[in-house]
């Protein structure tokens, strides 16, 4: 997000329309503002308001933001490795009190570099020994090989 325009510069854009009568496409050009700004500017004046930028807070924290919460969430992976998101879900809401859904699950795993990758049919294709290719593995080689003709 980028800074907003600060005090000083409003008041000169304002008191160059108000008090030295300058038109506003002059004022918008020699201060670098956006029209819209100006008029905003200068209906605030006329309504008694302050030119003072508005003060945003931030939103609420995030369920994993804290390094105590992180920790706790790898703890919780480590003890059940192959355990389905929602069921962590509803560990996490047991465990803390928070409700998170699935996708915030999902980021905060993915933050702790914790994969989770499932198995092709059953089991992974590995190299044998010699470094060639498992019997399996050969297989389904061949047919995609022979579905490519």
């Amino acid at each position: 997000m980028s800074k907003p325009y600060s005090v000083e510069l409003r008041e000169r854009a304002v008191a160059a329309v108000v008090e030295n009568g300058l038109p506003h496409a002059e004022v918008v050009r020699l201060f670098s503002v956006s029209w819209a700004s100006l008029k905003r500017w200068l209906l605030k004046r006329r309504s008694g308001q302050s030119l003072a930028p508005k003060i945003y807070r931030p939103g609420p924290r995030g369920a994993f933001s804290t390094p105590e919460a992180q920790t706790a969430l790898a703890a919780q992976l480590q003890a059940d490795p192959d355990g389905r998101l929602i069921d962590h879900c509803q560990r996490w809401q047991a465990h803390s009190g928070q409700a998170v859904s699935v996708a915030t699950l999902h980021r905060a795993r993915r933050a702790l570099d914790w994969t989770h990758k499932k198995k092709a049919h059953g089991q992974r294709t590995r190299r044998s020994r010699t470094g060639s290719l498992a019997p399996s593995a050969r297989r389904l080689k061949a047919q995609r090989a022979g579905l490519r003709r």
